[in-house]
């Protein structure tokens, strides 16, 4: 291998790196928030005594977490939650960061933005048929959306490189 050669490979690395350092130092922590208030409702899903949140006339964490719609064809949806960010979790590790094959930023993207429909769903759910809203639901649902948004930022950061 020559010189040049070692010398083109070392300035194409960051190209594939996801977002340097900034990244995975702000997806880690919304990640592990996200997934420790999955863990926590399904674990309230199945021991409803286990769930903590005031109740008033809008917020209503009981009244949200065991409405009919609080799974989908059967299956609990903090499940589903705690499905999501293990997932995420993977998609963030610093081998799928790295790993130039195209798939992962795709399945970052893809799994970030479907949850953000299940987000607008929800709150959907949340304010104009049940009339209120978990707390618990809705950090959730505020790590959800701020996933995405670095998953975007981190694309939008690819664009503007060159190979």
């Amino acid at each position: 291998m020559t010189q040049e050669t070692a010398a083109a490979r070392a300035d194409a690395a960051p190209a594939r790196s996801a977002g340097g350092r900034w990244f995975p130092a702000l997806a880690w922590p919304l990640t592990l928030a996200g997934l420790a208030i999955s863990i926590y409702l399904t674990y309230t899903h199945y021991d409803q005594k286990a769930l903590v949140c005031s109740a008033n006339a809008t917020i209503d964490c009981h009244a949200v977490t065991t409405s009919k719609y609080s799974k989908l064809l059967g299956v609990p949806l903090p499940l589903l939650g705690l499905l999501f960010f293990v997932g995420f979790a993977v998609l963030i590790t610093p081998w799928a960061l790295n790993n130039a094959a195209p798939l992962f930023r795709w399945a970052r993207l893809g799994s970030a933005a479907l949850g953000v429909l299940f987000v607008v769903y929800l709150v959907t759910v949340e304010l104009a048929v049940l009339d209120k809203i978990c707390l618990w639901c809705t950090g959730v649902h505020i790590i959800t959306i701020l996933l995405f948004v670095l998953v975007l930022a981190d694309e939008f950061r690819r664009l503007g490189q060159t190979d």
